[in-house]
């Protein structure tokens, strides 16, 4: 199994000894290997640390933020990206988010087992995540770079040509652009596409538990 970042919508703030009967969690999105900037730009409202609701821990090693304002903020994010590529993924990012059934008060991150990667204590390294919320500018400046196209890469010799080709008059190829970028994937690596209700630690009511 991969190691992910878990983004849910919920009712509640997470505590220690809390009552859960009255707690609704609804799963939003999942990512292998890494926290993407569109999850920490939906934490961004008001951000504080919490207890988790997947690991049974008193420490708070989990994240929370205001629901509409973490909505507000990545849209802000979103209306500067002018990728042709990405307006679908943008469009459908923001649809699935303002859906009622997804919307809650709050967004929780749970990226225990991206923490596991690293020695250092849970807890620490959720505090250092907690800070570069409330400190994104650096890492968006970093994400809009990151889309945008770079300068065509040219071979450096044109493909040489033979004796029948300079025989019959026949043109040496020219150099050929490179391209170097790969929109779909700079696209992915901002957490894009990859909206769902059904995450890998799953806390939505069965058809057993609703009969």
């Amino acid at each position: 199994m991969a190691n992910r970042s878990y983004l849910y919508s919920t009712n509640i703030i997470p505590k220690p000894n809390q009552n859960e009967s009255s707690r609704v969690l609804t799963g939003i999105s999942e990512y292998n290997y890494d926290i993407p900037i569109v999850f920490k730009i939906l934490l961004s409202g008001n951000p504080q640390a919490c207890t988790s609701v997947i690991w049974d821990s008193p420490e708070k090693i989990a994240l929370i933020g205001d629901y509409a304002s973490g909505v507000q903020n990545l849209e802000v994010f979103l209306a500067k990206i002018v990728l042709p590529e990405a307006q679908v993924p943008i469009a459908e990012a923001l649809e699935f988010l303002k859906d009622p059934k997804n919307q809650s008060q709050y967004f929780i991150l749970e990226c225990g087992e991206i923490f596991e990667m690293s020695e250092t204590p849970v807890e620490v390294q959720n505090l250092s995540l907690l800070n570069q919320v409330q400190n994104l500018q650096p890492e968006i400046a970093a994400a809009y770079q990151s889309l945008l196209s770079p300068a065509p890469v040219v071979s450096e010799q044109p493909k040489p040509i033979g004796f029948l080709a300079k025989l019959f008059g026949r043109r040496s190829t020219p150099p050929k652009a490179l391209s170097a970028n790969n929109p779909e994937q700079a696209i992915y690596d901002l957490g894009l596409g990859l909206w769902s209700n059904i995450l890998y630690f799953d806390f939505s009511e069965s058809d057993d538990d609703q009969n």
